[in-house]
């Protein structure tokens, strides 16, 4: 295959016109137009064996020729004439003196169609996929009857069966508001239930707590379900009976989560909500974490060693940091050279009398139900059992005199290893309520 390259000042309709008959089973004509400079690119037609006659644009990058296809010479549709071909070369050319190069502005095009259609089939799958409060109800329940004790399930698929039909089973799960909620609990009180109606706020709570975990979960792809809950709905539904039994209180969940967020938005000093934050984080005693001292903690073992006069039972406990806990307290600003949360007055640590007020404030601009500074030790040993803790490992975390003749006699292992693994898991578990 040979090809005869020859250049004119101009490619006009005369000459294309010529080239027609010229058509041979070896031999391809490529014609240039004159360069008006690299610059600029340069027009090219070339007359295959079969008389078809093609145009391009050809530039240079790096001193290397390149070339790209405008199109096919023709009237037909799909086919250009001279005029439509030299319009584009002139956008080529406005392209190519920019400083972008043609082929590579194409390809980012087509990647950026393939991938504008990739996300839209993604959305179209997530629409087929995405479940229905009627399947979150029933996924709910088989989680129950499978994990929890057999009365709780009964009571909860009873509920169900009663006061959730009132919305329609296949209304998505994402599209489920606080004021869905409101009217089922509303139908409850007005039948004079009011206990009913704060269990089957628990019961909804967990259902979409459940939902949202879901989604992560292998149970997701076996089922080919998803539910795109973003945030429970019964989170900003107020309890129907709010009183609670002194010494019984232990924040929810989402209480948990509502707490932590406001400590970042209620304005009391860094210090404080992070004696708060790692309260929560290692179920210890709000006078144990007000008073740390920055040589209790060792950086390379991430540990905090609380020495028997600084704890209750008068044993030395060791409290491993997991990564939340870690992050906190390496960003905590040094202020005092002892104490990691000083005073205002920078001479003694946090007043233990002072946090209790502070939690005071806060739940003011909350909808938490009222808690005092201990009940977050509650909610720690609570949560963390939840978590799959063993009662053993969390009673060790929390520094808890053991009464039984062994653990006080002879057993001296310190079990930090096992309340590690604790730690980590805890560190999981709040980060997905947390998030």
């Amino acid at each position: 295959m040979k090809t005869i390259k020859s250049s004119v000042t101009e490619i006009k309709q005369i000459l294309l016109d010529s080239y027609k008959g010229k058509s041979t089973p070896d031999t391809i004509y490529q014609i240039k137009e004159k360069s008006r400079g690299r610059g600029l690119g340069i027009f090219v037609v070339k007359v295959l064996q079969n008389g078809d006659i093609d145009f391009y644009f050809q530039y240079f990058v790096d001193g290397k020729s390149k070339s790209k296809k405008i199109g096919r010479y023709g009237t037909t549709q799909g086919r250009l004439t001279l005029a439509k071909a030299k319009a584009e070369f002139r956008e080529l050319s406005a392209t190519y003196s920019s400083g972008i190069d043609p082929k590579v502005q194409e390809q980012e095009i087509a990647q950026k169609l393939l991938d504008e259609q990739r996300v839209q089939n993604e959305i179209e799958q997530q629409k087929q996929m995405q479940g229905s409060i009627g399947q979150l109800s029933d996924f709910y329940l088989a989680h129950l009857k499978q994990e929890k004790g057999e009365t709780h399930f009964c009571n909860v698929q009873k509920a169900f069966k009663k006061d959730l039909v009132m919305i329609d089973p296949a209304t998505k799960a994402s599209d489920i508001t606080k004021t869905d909620i409101i009217r089922i609990l509303h139908a409850i009180t007005e039948r004079g239930s009011l206990v009913m109606a704060n269990r089957m706020r628990a019961y909804l709570s967990a259902m979409f707590q459940y939902g949202i975990f879901f989604d992560n979960s292998v149970e997701a792809v076996t089922k080919q379900t998803q539910f795109f809950i973003q945030m429970n709905p019964v989170l900003a539904v107020q309890k129907i009976i709010k009183n609670e039994k002194k010494g019984e209180r232990s924040l929810t969940e989402e209480e948990v989560r509502l707490f932590w967020y406001a400590l970042d938005k209620s304005g009391m000093s860094i210090f404080r909500i992070n004696v708060f934050k790692l309260m929560l984080l290692t179920g210890s005693r709000v006078e144990e974490m007000a008073s740390l001292r920055w040589n209790e903690i060792d950086y390379a073992e991430k540990t905090i060693t609380l020495a028997s006069g600084r704890t209750k039972n008068k044993l030395v406990h060791i409290i491993p940091l997991n990564e939340i806990a870690f992050d906190i307290i390496k960003n905590n600003p040094k202020q005092h050279d002892v104490y990691l949360f000083p005073a205002d007055s920078n001479i003694e640590p946090l007043q233990v009398d002072g946090f209790s007020k502070a939690i005071s404030r806060l739940l003011k601009r909350t909808t938490i139900e009222k808690f005092v500074p201990r009940d977050l030790r509650r909610t720690f040993k609570t949560l963390t059992g939840k978590a799959g803790i063993s009662k053993e490992i969390r009673d060790r975390l929390q520094n808890h005199a053991l009464q039984d003749v062994s653990s006080q006699h002879y057993d001296r292992y310190d079990y930090l290893k096992e309340k590690r693994v604790a730690m980590d898991i805890w560190n999981d578990y709040l980060a997905n309520i947390l998030n």
